[in-house]
């Protein structure tokens, strides 16, 4: 038996950070994850993840906003570089309606973009030509976040303030009945007077009691080599996004330029998701990554698969569990969270810790489904 002050399940993105900012408050907080640390079978490993505040939403526009000082912070503790700000390219053919209503947000939160034709795109941006007539935005808070060394430099901090880690820990049950949440697992059981789950794809299963109208679907991201490493390097080339076909990629980092499709993939139980690379989306990917950089020259690298975990809403769920206060979940990040994780990993250890937190998250309640179908 293994007790704890607060106990923290799923150590992905959101939970190492809750894991983080609990521990810089000095609390006595262990994490356990199911699988060893650093492992890229959920939804927070690899090299990029985007990160913006072009949101066609004012709170996620400002929710964006406040996790940037936080990842900055971390980057200082850590010492490296963790958050690299290219930009953001969005673009759209012309009727596209929401580049229009996210240009409408920025412009009403008085927030800087820039509205360009796709001259004025190949002129600031050399390697890109977009088609003749389409109409893009380039906001400047915005690149991308290296996941993995997110990852693993919030559980650093997390221990280097004192946090407790096990890995290769399984969760069996959750018994809520009583105020002090007890976790049954695969190395035994624990013990806690608060506990925060944020198990990502697998939050249907922990929290079945909730019945969370949750999807997890198959996402899959290739690596692409150009020819020679100007002008694709971050720096020389923002993030940039098509409206239209919901594909987007990354600068040349890691093994290359990272390209990926936004549309939801097929549904999967998240330990039985097929992790075969799917070479008909890898072909359309590179056609559209060669019909944007006609230059390049492009070679395929490598490809892996991820997860999102959705809910009908696209909105999260953060709160505290509908039958014990003593327990907040984090869950239903929907493909667009990881840029929040560092600042949702706070909200949820402000909730465990505090009872409350001075975010807005009352939108995220856990019970929101239930309401609508009343």
């Amino acid at each position: 038996m293994r007790d704890a002050e607060i106990l923290v399940v799923g150590l992905g993105g959101m939970g190492s950070a809750a894991l983080y900012h609990l521990a810089r408050r000095g609390v006595a907080a262990l994490g356990i994850e199911q699988f060893q640390i650093g492992h890229a079978l959920g939804s927070s490993h690899g090299f990029s993840r985007i990160y913006r505040n072009f949101y066609d939403d004012a709170l996620y526009v400002e929710l964006a906003e406040a996790a940037l000082p936080l990842w900055q912070e971390l980057e200082a503790l850590s010492a490296q570089k963790l958050l690299h700000l290219t930009g953001l390219l969005y673009f759209a053919r012309p009727g596209n309606d929401n580049i229009e209503e996210r240009m409408g947000v920025m412009q009403a939160l008085k927030r800087p973009y820039e509205r360009l034709t796709a001259q004025e795109v190949t002129a600031r941006f050399p390697a890109l030509q977009l088609p003749a007539r389409s109409v893009a935005c380039l906001t400047p808070q915005a690149g991308f976040l290296d996941a993995g060394r997110c990852v693993l430099a919030q559980l650093k901090q997390a221990e280097r303030f004192g946090a407790t880690i096990h890995d290769q820990v399984r969760v069996d049950s959750v018994d809520l009945s009583r105020d002090a949440p007890v976790v049954e697992t695969s190395a035994g059981q624990y013990r806690c007077e608060r506990l925060i789950i944020s198990p990502g794809p697998w939050a249907s299963e922990i929290l079945e009691e909730l019945a969370l109208p949750l999807r997890v679907t198959r996402q899959q991201k290739f690596y692409f080599r150009p020819k020679q490493s100007a002008p694709y390097q971050p720096g020389e080339l923002p993030v940039y996004g098509d409206s239209d076909t919901k594909f987007y990629g990354f600068p040349d980092y890691g093994p290359g330029l990272k390209v990926a499709d936004d549309g939801l993939g097929a549904e999967y139980a998240p330990s039985e998701v097929d992790r075969t690379l799917d070479m008909c989306k890898r072909d359309e990917l590179q056609a559209w990554l060669e019909s944007i950089m006609p230059a390049g020259g492009f070679s395929y690298v490598e490809g892996s698969t991820c997860m999102y975990t959705v809910t009908p809403d696209r909105d999260f769920l953060m709160g505290p569990h509908p039958r014990n206060p003593n327990v907040i979940v984090g869950a239903g990040f929907s493909g667009h969270g990881f840029k929040f994780s560092t600042l949702v990993g706070k909200i949820l250890a402000d909730l465990a810790a505090d009872g409350t937190t001075d975010y807005p998250v009352e939108r995220f309640r856990l019970d929101r489904f239930e309401k609508a179908q009343a």
